[in-house]
């Protein structure tokens, strides 16, 4: 009897197989340099509406594409949370940290805002060339300030960002996703701030 659990545990334990390890990524915007606004939109509140993107983003794979068209997945590389949230998330801390407004909150906030916010990701994604020699990044972003109380546009604007990346790999790409979002923020900053004179 003994034998037979010995036997039949090695043979369980040949089953059994290791699954490499995944990688988990988040993009982080390190501090932007923007002038403290005199203006602004001092008197209103804001809220950062969820970013509208498609299902992909709202996901935590790790996608690219080859030859244009082809989109594969990162085997042993994901983003810790999707690119949605984290688009949304830099966007609201950001966007604080700028002094625009007189409060910014998030969507979930019981608050009542004077004006949202809304954002759709268009694109966030990594290419390879066709001979895989080269790597970018392009994220585009659309933005629309509406004002809450007549749910009309105050002003609409698409933010695009193209940059190399350094490697070619998962970790060159959430690199180049950095500086492009960094990017495009910056700009979406400065564009609220016209907005708001």
């Amino acid at each position: 009897m003994r034998a037979i659990l010995i036997i039949l545990a090695l043979f369980l334990s040949g089953c059994t197989t290791v699954k490499p390890s995944i990688a988990e990524y988040n993009i982080t915007i390190k501090d932007l340099d923007i002038a403290k606004s005199e203006s602004g939109c001092k008197e209103k509140s804001l809220k950062i509406a969820k970013a509208f993107s498609s299902t992909s983003l709202a996901s935590l794979r790790m996608d690219y594409t080859e030859f244009g068209n082809r989109v594969f997945a990162y085997s042993q590389s994901q983003w810790q949370e999707s690119p949605s949230n984290i688009i949304t998330s830099q966007l609201l801390k950001n966007i604080r940290e700028s002094g625009l407004f007189k409060s910014v909150h998030s969507s979930n906030s019981r608050v009542k805002s004077d004006l949202i916010l809304e954002t759709n990701i268009e694109e966030f994604m990594q290419f390879y060339t066709q001979n895989l020699q080269k790597s970018y990044v392009k994220v585009v972003l659309s933005s629309s300030l509406i004002d809450v109380k007549t749910n009309s546009v105050v002003a609409a604007k698409t933010f695009n960002s193209k940059i190399d990346t350094k490697t070619l790999d998962a970790s060159g790409g959430v690199e180049a996703f950095e500086s492009a979002l960094s990017e495009i923020i910056s700009q979406n900053i400065e564009w609220l701030n016209g907005v708001c004179r």
